[in-house]
């Protein structure tokens, strides 16, 4: 093919529509095998807490406060998964895992100017992602006073069990497989075409030569003759 034709290539391409439909068939059982056979659901569950002012002196909360709690939301996003923090965790809801299962399951995340930390993890079995995060919160709350002498710590909202694993979206997954399919037919279909330099059509033959032709002959099949 010397060129490419816009118009030749839809031809080909409805020519070729079998090899769309087998690639979007393959695409969308593959899909289906993925979502309900190899893809293990995972549930968030998170928990929030927020810095405040010491108990340790009965001033209203002033601006240095603020500062300080701050400029400790970074540190304390660290201590919550320190050794220290999770080792008791696994200890308290006696879990079968070490400190860097347990660590990986664990994510901790801050809202900008602000001194509120989230607390979220993540685990096959929604109830012990909620189990998990609460402990967390629990004993972060009580090991800070030991390491800073300080009480700042309040716990805003309480994990709650997660109903839908949020690894897991079937139509999304189903568009995505069905579209990637579809994209390597079509893709599959172009470079046939691209590599396809045989003459399908007299006007192709007249492109090529820049001669009229001045008759064809038609392809013959032979039918077969029934017996009496």
């Amino acid at each position: 093919m010397d060129e490419f034709n816009i118009e030749d290539f839809l031809k080909y391409y409805i020519s070729q529509i079998l090899i769309v439909v087998i690639f979007v068939i393959v695409g969308l059982l593959t899909c289906e095998y993925y979502t309900y056979g190899m893809q293990v659901p995972k549930y968030k569950s998170s928990t929030s807490i927020v810095l405040t002012r010491s108990t340790n002196t009965d001033q209203t909360i002033t601006q240095n406060d603020i500062n300080l709690n701050k400029n400790l939301v970074s540190t304390y996003r660290e201590i919550i998964k320190s050794r220290r923090i999770l080792d008791r965790v696994i200890e308290k809801l006696e879990l079968k895992i070490n400190y860097k299962s347990l660590a990986s399951m664990v994510s901790v995340s801050s809202v900008d100017e602000t001194e509120l930390i989230l607390v979220t993890v993540s685990s096959v079995e929604p109830k012990e992602a909620k189990n998990i995060a609460n402990e967390i919160a629990k004993v972060f709350k009580e090991e800070i006073v030991e390491i800073y002498n300080i009480e700042n710590i309040s716990i805003i909202d309480k994990a709650v069990l997660s109903k839908q694993p949020y690894n897991v979206n079937v139509l999304k997954q189903f568009v995505m497989f069905t579209g990637g399919s579809f994209a390597l037919a079509t893709l599959l279909i172009f470079v046939m075409f691209f590599f396809d330099h045989s003459i399908k059509s007299v006007e192709e033959v007249e492109k090529k030569i820049g001669l009229p032709v001045i008759g064809a002959i038609p392809k013959y099949e032979e039918k077969k003759k029934g017996r009496k």
